[in-house]
């Protein structure tokens, strides 16, 4: 059994609910994996680490802060991370799969979101500069977009406070209607570009095998650089 299934047993037979135990193990295991860590030197021996988690007297009631980790596709993003924010979700990084590690704590307050398109540290700069007088904070980024918090508090004060804590979320993936229709889009022109490459290539001859291999990796190219030219002129129309 390894080291984080192992936790993952000790916290169930303490009695932390499921969707915490998975929140938590998941955000665990994305923080080994990005740093190439090995658990026990990292945390200690696996039933201590337990406790540290659950506190002294072991009851859940006295545990750390909950943790979730989610995703979404860029379409879906913004609307989901405002929803967690308005449950008192602070976002605090993307793991290297993308997903937001976010946490909860005794006293949660509502946060605000923003989705910004920012390819490159360049770009990311500029967005921060033009949205730190308004309080945004970045907090990540991922591929071509960078991501910005700040707690609603800032701009109604103590109303952001909330009343009642909402169970968190089950759900580890969130699609939209249109990130669904783009994946079906970008795979059924992948597939037919595929089928037309392999007739090529099992047809012709060596000459016309090397031709359309240069001709796919040239297209395939061109075409990635179009669309990191749009996000580019996008962001900089924005940031300026």
């Amino acid at each position: 059994m390894s080291y984080l299934d192992e936790l993952t047993a000790l916290l169930r037979d303490r009695g932390v609910s499921e969707e915490r135990v998975r929140a938590t193990v998941d955000d665990l295991s994305s923080f080994l994996m990005e740093g190439g860590l090995d658990p026990e030197e990292e945390f200690g021996p696996v039933t201590d680490f337990a406790d540290d988690l659950l506190g002294e007297t072991g009851s859940e009631s006295e545990a750390a802060p909950e943790t979730l980790v989610w995703g979404a596709d860029a379409f879906e993003a913004h609307a989901r991370m405002n929803e967690m924010g308005a449950q008192g979700w602070e976002l605090e990084r993307l793991d290297g799969m993308g997903r937001f590690v976010g946490h909860r704590g005794e006293t949660p307050q509502v946060w605000e979101y923003r989705q910004v398109i920012a390819p490159g540290r360049r770009e990311r700069e500029r967005a921060a500069e033009r949205l730190e007088p308004e309080g945004w904070e970045l907090f990540g980024y991922f591929f071509t977009y960078a991501y910005f918090k700040r707690p609603t508090a800032a701009s109604v004060g103590p109303a952001a406070e909330l009343g009642e804590r909402p169970e968190p979320t089950v759900r580890s993936f969130f699609w939209s209607a249109r990130g669904l229709v783009s994946v079906g889009v970008a795979l059924v022109v992948v597939l037919i570009s595929l089928f037309f490459l392999g007739t090529t290539l099992w047809e012709g001859d060596g000459s016309d095998r090397v031709a359309t291999l240069l001709g796919a990796v040239v297209g395939a190219a061109i075409g990635l650089g179009a669309v990191m030219a749009v996000f580019r002129l996008v962001a900089r129309f924005r940031n300026r």
